[in-house]
Parts: C-alpha cells; sequence; structure tokens
C-alpha cells in the first residue's frame, strides 16, 4: 500500500503545472519545451487580443422536382466568417403545377416545374 501511495504522490507531483511564484510559467519550463525565447505578457496585453478567434458558419440547402413539364432543382449555400460571430440562413423551395385554361373556342395547357431559393450569410 505505501508503494501504490509513494507511485500516486509521484505521478501527481511530476504533472502539477511549472509555475513560477506570481502564477506565471517559469523561464525554465519555457526553455525545457524549446520556447526559450517566449515572453509573458500582461493581463491587460491579453486583453486586447482576447476573443479574436474565428467564428465560422456555412450550410446549404437543395430542392429538386420532376413533374410532366420537365424538372427544376435549386441550390443554395453560404458561408460567411467573421472575429466574433457568424450566421446564415438558407431556404430552397421546388414546386411543380398544371394549368388548364378552356374558353368557348380556345383550349390551352400547360404544365410546369420552378424552383427557386436564396442564402444570406453575415458575419462580424
Amino acid at each position: 500500500m505505501k508503494t501504490l501511495l509513494s507511485i500516486a504522490s509521484v505521478l501527481v507531483l511530476s504533472a502539477a503545472p511549472a509555475l513560477a511564484g506570481d502564477g506565471q510559467v517559469s523561464h525554465k519550463s519555457l526553455a525545457k519545451m524549446g520556447l526559450s525565447g517566449m515572453q509573458t505578457m500582461s493581463d491587460s496585453q491579453g486583453q486586447q487580443i482576447r476573443g479574436l478567434s474565428v467564428a465560422v458558419a456555412a450550410g446549404g440547402s437543395i430542392a429538386t422536382i420532376h413533374g410532366e413539364g420537365g424538372s427544376a432543382t435549386s441550390v443554395n449555400g453560404y458561408f460567411a466568417a467573421g472575429h466574433h460571430s457568424a450566421s446564415g440562413n438558407n431556404v430552397s423551395f421546388a414546386a411543380a403545377g398544371d394549368v388548364s385554361v378552356h374558353g368557348d373556342h380556345v383550349s390551352a395547357s400547360v404544365d410546369f416545374v420552378a424552383a427557386g431559393g436564396a442564402s444570406s450569410a453575415h458575419a462580424h
């Protein structure tokens, strides 16, 4: 049991972060990681770059219809990338129909298919 506790203690201590007394990573630890040329920055310097990650949004839709008048497809997509947020929306639609007009002496019949859609993206 003592051996097990000793091994656990060694593992815990070796896994502890190498922080200097002021809560900063020590220069010795940075050197061990091959980062001896790096310097720590102040919290106010860090505030200037915090939250400047990249947000990405992408999506797409497709609608296809086959009717007596033929086929139609709508394909729409969006992509947005921003430093703080990205969003988008999308819609695709397809329809088929048959229109018949009967007059006294005129008769016409039209088959149709239609597809359409829209996409938009916003990033900031």
